[in-house]
């Protein structure tokens, strides 16, 4: 038996490490057990969650098993791969693809942008809910996108690059827009209290020159 955190070794008998206080698991390489303490940590962000969590919340990595020991971050399974490389956009793509059944590659004459933003998390949550819901979709990374506007204010500005996208069929746009608006996980089909109110001005206008 192994101490998850200082890695002792322990003869049979022994459950607790004890230097660390937490339970002894099998194999450190594996580690099926549930470690005493343990969270779900975001390594990119330095996020901690609950152990149900599966991505963070801020930029849509997926998160993974840790504990905290005299303030450093022990992981109790690898770490993605590009999670130390900062202003990097995690690989959300490559993980998908062996998550999610419906995450496919659409051809460029097939594929319509349904949502671009560079909220990594948000983003997640509309392919999880495509994917539950059965549509096809597929993830593209932001590209320079260099154009007319280039040649006028100069190259290297916002407006030569895109965000993050994630696209769908067309003939699956209609239903897939329906369903992230009406989502209450997404709140993205909520109008704006400042429009609501423009609504009404206009119904009011309306009603009044009825009158006349």
């Amino acid at each position: 038996m192994y101490c998850p955190i200082c890695k002792g070794e322990f003869r049979e008998g022994f459950t607790e490490c004890s230097n660390c206080q937490v339970n002894l698991v099998a194999d450190l390489e594996n580690i099926t057990e549930q470690v005493t303490g343990e969270f779900k940590l975001c390594v990119a962000c330095q996020i901690e969650a609950e152990l149900d969590s599966v991505r963070c919340p801020k930029c849509g990595m997926k998160m993974i098993r840790a504990v905290l020991r005299d303030d450093t971050y022990v992981f109790l399974e690898k770490p993605p791969e590009n999670s130390s490389d900062e202003g990097l956009i995690p690989d959300v793509a490559a993980e998908l693809i062996n998550e999610l059944e419906y995450y496919t590659e659409i051809p460029d004459d097939e594929a319509v942008v349904l949502i671009e933003s560079e909220d990594m998390a948000l983003l997640v949550k509309v392919q999880e809910l495509l994917n539950k819901h059965e549509i096809c979709f597929q993830f593209r990374p932001p590209v320079d996108a260099p154009g007319a506007l280039g040649n006028i204010f100069g190259g290297g500005n916002i407006l030569e690059r895109s965000f993050p996208r994630v696209f769908v069929y067309a003939d699956d746009e209609e239903e897939a827009i329906n369903l992230i608006a009406k989502s209450p996980d997404l709140a993205l089909g909520e109008i704006p209290p400042e429009l609501l109110e423009s609504e009404e001005d206009d119904d009011n206008e309306d009603d009044e020159s009825d009158d006349y």
